[in-house]
């Protein structure tokens, strides 16, 4: 668990004719990269990829795509079994409705594009409505109206800057509560002009367009009109809709049906055939190999083989962890995939992440939120619920992630919303206020217990309280550090890489020896080794670990000693983070005690302050560092508890595995299957 998956270059050679059965296994398994072929193989063997087929079939799937998104969507319960390529693109090929579904949707768009004219018009007119005339008396040849609507004081300025420009342009205006609409008459030979000077007034103005009758009988003519548009788009989409009923189900099933077969081609390319035999080349999880042998001696009767290849090529990674700590590989992934060889750090951070979110948060009541929301995100996005929230929220959210990784997010927010709660029990927290002051007492009374009559086991704001806390992120600090320094040295020591595995214990030591010193300033005791015996043990210890890092790594890694201290001291953020939002909190507490006993006004605006100052203590507890890739997870609990560790093994970026695999959306949904069901495996 601790490592990622030992993986193994194999060679698949089988016969032609059992080609399609053998890409269909490795499809459904999803357990094989393919890799282009090593220039031995190739050289033995030609590659005989049909073009014609692989552009028919990519051709066809891009018009089914087309057909299938402009139809309204409907629940497809069941899915079409396809026998072969052959039948597959006849059914396609039958769906005739291109035609028809083009011209419905570029009616749609053309009454949705006039429509939209027609509402700017019906605005424009009813703000013209004040004038009590037919309106052609605006349609004149050599100058051009404009509509317009200020405020008194900005129509002063309007007047002031143009009158010398237009004299006499504006032709009508009337007061309407605290502003002016107005009608300005502009010469065509003056519009630069004119829009030179609106431009420094930041103003706007609407090009009034040449319209003849009354404003009453237009507004009518107008309202009629749309109504006339509406009645055709309803039309239009019930024609739609039937076509969608009629079509849709065998749509969804041809197009997931394609998409299997165009990456079956796109897999093709990178086999080689001779006449009567075929192979290919890749990457599995080397304990895969027995249950893929099993599958072709089953599926396609023991006419393709496996064999294991030796290579010096560096694998793909391949991290492989339980399903309960799975989700935390994405965020592994977002900062650095470890290399094959590398201890894979996810379940490290699968159990720091939790509890260094849950501690900067402290607080019942943000915990609980954070709970519930990430609960509703998770049952909405898996559970595919109707939602309230409004639709420009939900398109903006979506833009930001996708709604699988959110429900990757909340799911690792669980668990430190969880501990969140308890870190606030305990430093008595509910959204700021303090409950357990007032419930201890109670309670030590009536059940004879002895809780702390503070209401808090620790309260960060006091001194003892600052001084546990503040060693407790230090020695949280001083473990992840050491232990993300013995994985490095053991990846070393594995890779027979000595001297650098010398050095990475010679940074332990050093860390150690720098914060046993630290603590004895702490405790106020000398470090003189003459009169503190052990403090010359400690400076033993960090002059040895100097010693090992000048032996294994050379003296110019000597310039790191500053980073690794601010290393473990930057541990202290989970303090900070917390006393942070506690101070706050307090802050906007007492303010809010202070004038609550006003009137009916000052006790609404006190209400809105708290509301306000509760909104940005969540934002500081739950999002004080900001958007990443990944969603808006606490971003130093991520950087703390990753960089701690896996900074002090990971190497560089490795490579990962993209295993041909049938999509998941067709594993969940296809119930019918040319051939039993193959057990999968999740190749990450």
């Amino acid at each position: 668990m601790m490592r990622p998956a030992k993986m193994s270059r194999i060679a698949v050679v089988g016969s032609r004719e059992k080609r399609s059965v053998v890409l269909s296994i490795l499809h459904d398994m999803g357990v094989m990269q393919v890799e282009t072929l090593s220039s031995k193989a190739a050289s033995l063997v030609k590659n005989e990829i049909d073009s014609i087929t692989f552009r028919e079939v990519n051709e066809e799937l891009l018009r089914i795509r087309a057909l299938r998104a402009a139809l309204p969507p409907l629940e497809v319960k069941e899915r079409r079994r396809f026998e072969s390529l052959g039948q597959l693109m006849q059914v396609a090929g039958a769906i005739d409705i291109d035609s028809e579904v083009s011209e419905l949707q570029k009616r749609a768009e053309s009454l949705m594009a006039s429509r939209e004219q027609l509402q700017d018009r019906l605005k424009l007119v009813q703000n013209l409505a004040f004038i009590n005339a037919d309106l052609s008396i605006l349609n004149l040849s050599e100058v051009t109206p404009f509509y317009g609507r200020l405020s008194k004081q900005r129509f002063e300025r309007f007047k002031e800057l143009t009158g010398s420009l237009l004299q006499k342009g504006i032709v009508y205006s009337v007061n309407e509560g605290e502003d002016v609409k107005l009608i300005v008459l502009v010469p065509n030979t003056l519009l630069e002009q004119f829009g030179s000077a609106i431009q420094k007034l930041d103003i706007k103005f609407q090009r009034i367009p040449e319209m003849e009758g009354h404003p009453e009988q237009l507004l009518d003519k107008l309202n009629e009109s749309i109504s006339n548009m509406d009645r055709e788009l309803a039309e239009i989409r019930e024609k739609l809709r039937k076509l969608s009923e009629r079509y849709y189900p065998s749509l969804s099933s041809i197009e997931e049906q394609l998409t299997i077969e165009a990456r079956k081609l796109e897999v093709i390319s990178s086999l080689g055939f001779t006449q009567s035999t075929f192979v290919m080349e890749g990457w599995v999880a080397s304990d895969t190999i027995p249950v893929l042998q099993q599958a072709f001696e089953r599926y396609a009767e023991s006419k393709a083989f496996v064999f294991e290849m030796k290579t010096d090529e560096r694998p793909p990674t391949l991290m492989k962890n339980p399903r309960q700590i799975k989700l935390f590989e994405s965020f592994i992934r977002f900062y650095s995939l470890p290399q094959p060889f590398e201890v894979d750090p996810t379940p490290i951070f699968a159990f720091t992440f939790p509890v260094f979110f849950g501690l900067m948060l402290g607080d019942v009541g943000y915990g609980l939120v954070i709970l519930l929301i990430s609960m509703w995100i998770i049952r909405h996005v898996r559970g595919g619920g109707k939602t309230r929230v409004p639709k420009f929220l939900l398109s903006f959210a979506k833009r930001i992630l996708k709604p699988s990784q959110y429900a990757k997010v909340a799911s690792a927010m669980l668990p430190g919303a969880v501990l969140g709660i308890v870190f606030g029990f305990l430093f008595d927290g509910y959204f700021g206020f303090p409950l357990n002051r007032y419930i201890f007492p109670y309670l030590n009374m009536a059940l004879g217990i002895h809780l702390p009559a503070s209401g808090a086991f620790l309260d960060p704001l006091s001194t003892l309280g600052l001084k546990t806390l503040l060693l407790i992120s230090g020695y949280i600090g001083l473990f992840e550090v050491s232990l993300g320094l013995v994985i490095g040295s053991l990846n070393s020591y594995w890779l027979k890489e000595y001297r650098h595995s010398m050095g990475k214990l010679g940074w332990l030591f050093v860390s150690w020896g720098i914060a046993l010193i630290g603590l004895t300033l702490l405790h106020h005791q000398s470090v003189n080794p003459l009169q503190n015996p052990l403090s010359g043990a400690y400076l033993g210890v960090m002059i040895g670990g100097l010693g090992l890092v000048v032996a294994g790594e050379g003296a110019g890694s000597l310039i790191e000693l500053p980073s690794m201290i601010s290393h473990i001291i930057s541990y202290t953020r989970l303090l900070g983070i917390l006393l942070a939002s506690v101070v706050l909190a307090g802050v906007i507490d007492q303010c809010f005690s202070v004038h609550s006993e006003g009137g009916y006004f000052l006790r609404y605006l006190v209400s809105c302050y708290l509301l306000r100052g509760r909104l940005s203590t969540f934002c500081l507890r739950c999002l004080n560092r900001g958007y990443r890739e990944q969603g808006c997870f606490t971003w130093s609990s991520f950087r703390t508890s990753f960089m701690g560790t896996a900074g002090d093994f990971h190497r560089s970026e490795a490579r990962g595995g993209t295993p041909t695999r049938k999509s998941k959306s067709l594993r969940k949904t296809d119930g019918q299957r040319s051939r039993p069901k193959i057990a999968q495996r999740d190749a990450g």
